[in-house]
């Protein structure tokens, strides 16, 4: 699964940024860990890092969002438990609520094919 967000519009990007990655990422990850999640990344967009981007590959748009994380796991099932876990619930959402905006919130459900690992086609 991977999900697309925006900030809440009160938090500055470079707080939202901290808090997620250290508030919110260390709250979570050893229960993923335990719930039989294979991966958890956040992907982080800095406004700057955005900005030189424009115009390398051609006259594409930078997406507008403020964080990116994927939860890779072995089979829908797992996604499922989590999302029925007590620790969800009483944690984990009421966390991401504080952060994220949720009407931004954007999901996708797929797989990944891995063509190049470890600077190595594979």
């Amino acid at each position: 699964m991977a999900e697309t967000s925006a900030k809440k519009t009160n938090m500055v990007t470079k707080e939202y940024i901290r808090r997620w990655s250290k508030v919110h990422g260390s709250l979570v990850k050893g229960w993923l860990a335990e719930k039989g999640i294979y991966r958890y990344t956040q992907y982080h967009t800095p406004p700057e890092m955005c900005a030189q981007a424009l115009g390398i590959h051609d006259d594409a748009k930078i997406l507008d969002f403020d964080g990116h994380a994927e939860v890779v796991v072995p089979n829908i099932d797992v996604l499922k438990a989590l999302v029925e876990d007590n620790f969800f619930a009483a944690f984990a959402k009421p966390d991401e609520e504080a952060l994220v905006d949720i009407r931004s919130v954007m999901r996708r459900i797929g797989y990944e094919e891995i063509h190049v690992e470890n600077g190595k086609a594979i």
